[in-house]
């Protein structure tokens, strides 16, 4: 009852300390895992991440001033559809600009972020700036290294009612009956009621259908709901270290008798738990053995990691890209990434004027940070657990920080630096 009660102190404490302050991000849309259109279900089955008639990414920047210039062609195909960019890896906090007009804004340039840039974009060649800016603001909670800005960003083209994310979870029942329940949330962009029929199958090795079926939504104006369904699925087809078997989610958003985008996700269903056995896979105790990489490596790196025989990767605070976590969820490797988070300079002072993880007016970066690594991560199924920071003393910035991950996140959250306090799911 007393944790209870110091919890609800604190987080009122937290949200009055939120009023007048500046948005860690401005203009960008809710956090989402890495989703690609395609224009076809042959398309789609290739995942190709190379330019297409739905995405374009910026391969080339020039440097001018302080700024990456980059550009991406709008087709006549894109009229009537909207257009977003997902930006990462910058490594510094940035500005996105599209032809000369502000997008938006991050202050923590290491995890995805995305921009509707429907409104400022125009047919034909298109300019996009990334303004990097002076990490001062910031650079108290980044006390770490962070390897070379390598901005990795997509021009995405989705219908006006479109796929905004997709997720899903596995529950293993008495019996060993397994079950996976699907949710996809759609999204109306446009003034007016609109419907989607969005069809699914789930196949293994592209020949084994598991799964089939479709679901009709209606949206109003703006409009967001979410659409569920589920498959049994054979034990035998979970995602284990040993046998990391991976499914194929394919769907189909169909309005007024068009397809108008198609996807196909690569899905690993696995059930975790974290307690005082540790790591539980599928019903099964794991003796996960953390090696230390740091989040620059490329998949080369890890590659060189598990052919000597690592088996469990723990990332350091900073981004790790999408490569390295399909690598990892293809070859069976758990994984545990960290929040862009290390206050290490500071020192371990919870007193004004000291660590920053104890200044209310820091709660909403940390927060933030801490959410947007774990929604941009979430599909993988390698990722058993989430550190909501390293080396940054403790205090009511990683308390509420904390509290976010468990809201939004079955997967186990930890904090070296508890101290013994709450904040930690580590139970030995």
């Amino acid at each position: 009852m007393r944790l209870f009660n110091y919890i609800a102190v604190v987080a009122c404490m937290v949200a009055s300390s939120y009023v007048g302050m500046a948005q860690t991000l401005e203009g960008a849309d809710p956090h989402r895992t890495l989703l690609v259109p395609y224009p076809t279900a042959a398309e789609a089955a290739q995942r190709g991440m190379s330019r297409q008639r739905y995405m374009q990414p910026i391969e080339e920047w020039t440097e001018v001033d302080g700024m990456l210039r980059g550009e991406f062609t709008y087709p006549f195909s894109w009229v009537e559809r909207q257009v977003l960019i997902r930006v990462e890896g910058v490594a510094c906090p940035f500005e996105v600009y599209v032809n000369g007009r502000r997008a938006g804004i991050s202050h923590n340039g290491f995890a995805a972020v995305e921009f509707n840039i429907t409104k400022i974009s125009r047919e034909d060649k298109n300019r996009v700036e990334l303004r990097l800016l002076p990490a001062d603001d910031v650079a108290a909670i980044e006390c770490f290294a962070k390897g070379a800005s390598r901005p990795v960003a997509y021009v995405i083209s989705q219908p006006r009612v479109r796929v905004r994310d997709v997720a899903w979870k596995t529950n293993i029942e008495m019996g060993g009956v397994v079950n996976v329940d699907f949710s996809v949330v759609m999204q109306n962009q446009t003034l007016g009621e609109k419907s989607s029929r969005l069809y699914y199958e789930l196949y293994l090795n592209d020949t084994v259908r598991l799964g089939a079926g479709h679901r009709d939504v209606v949206l109003g104006m703006h409009g967001v709901d979410t659409m569920r369904f589920g498959a049994p699925v054979p034990d035998s087809v979970l995602w284990r270290s040993t046998s990391p078997t991976r499914l194929s989610l394919r769907l189909k958003n169909r309005i007024a008798g068009r397809d108008v985008e198609f996807y196909d996700l690569p899905v690993a269903l696995r059930e975790l738990s974290y307690g005082e056995d540790g790591y539980v896979v599928n019903g099964a105790v794991e003796n996960v053995v953390w090696y230390d990489m740091s989040p620059c490596v490329g998949v080369e790196d890890v590659e060189a990691a598990y052919d000597r025989g690592v088996r469990a990767v723990r990332f350091g605070a900073g981004y790790v890209s999408d490569a390295v976590l399909d690598y990892c969820d293809a070859r069976g490797l758990y994984v545990a990434v960290t929040a862009p988070i290390n206050s290490s300079l500071s020192g371990k002072s919870r007193r004004r004027g000291g660590n920053p993880s104890n200044n209310p007016s820091w709660c909403e970066e940390y927060v933030s940070r801490v959410v947007q690594m774990i929604h941009t991560t979430k599909r993988h199924a390698s990722i058993v657990a989430y550190y909501i920071a390293e080396d940054s003393a403790n205090g009511v910035c990683l308390y509420e920080s904390y509290l976010a991950a468990k809201a939004i996140s079955p997967v186990p959250v930890f904090y070296l630096d508890a101290s013994g306090e709450w904040n930690t799911d580590d139970a030995h």
